[in-house]
């Protein structure tokens, strides 16, 4: 296990500049090369100390950020028509792809690892897909996926 020094919020239980274990290859190859933290030194450990004030008000800023763009995707419903068969299951599929898209178009721009699809959408129906946009903001976007024999 290594210690790193956190330095900004993206899990819900670490705050900027809390010292946590982490295996080894999860601080090498993703939390240190990527900026969200630094490995636990004497010398970053007092490094960061200074500079919490100003990762906490970029924190503030951007979970200010995360609240705007949640009201936002809550007033918008999804609808879409796929080719479906008689029971409702779909041709093809509604993917993480046509919600961000959906989303741009709508003027509302996120990164593809913030939708929480799971599986992809097979079946014609009602569904709401969790959006997290902050560890301390998550909204939801309502999605009906209609057959163009059904919408009529």
């Amino acid at each position: 296990m290594t210690k790193v020094v956190v330095l900004e919020k993206f899990k819900k239980n670490w705050e900027i500049g809390s010292v946590v274990s982490v295996k080894d290859g999860y601080a090498r190859n993703y939390l240190v090369p990527i900026g969200k933290a630094k490995f636990a030194t004497k010398k970053n450990i007092e490094e960061i100390k200074s500079l919490e004030k100003n990762l906490l008000k970029k924190d503030d800023e951007n979970k200010l950020n995360a609240n705007n763009t949640a009201l936002k995707i809550n007033g918008l419903k999804f609808t879409k028509e796929i080719a479906a068969k008689e029971n409702g299951e779909l041709y093809g599929s509604l993917s993480v792809s046509d919600i961000v898209t959906y989303l741009s178009e709508n003027e509302v721009n996120i990164q593809k690892k913030f939708v929480k699809l799971g599986n992809k959408i097979k079946t014609t129906g009602e569904y709401s897909v969790d959006i997290d946009l902050h560890p301390e903001v998550n909204c939801s976007l309502n999605i009906e996926i209609l057959s163009p024999k059904t919408s009529v």
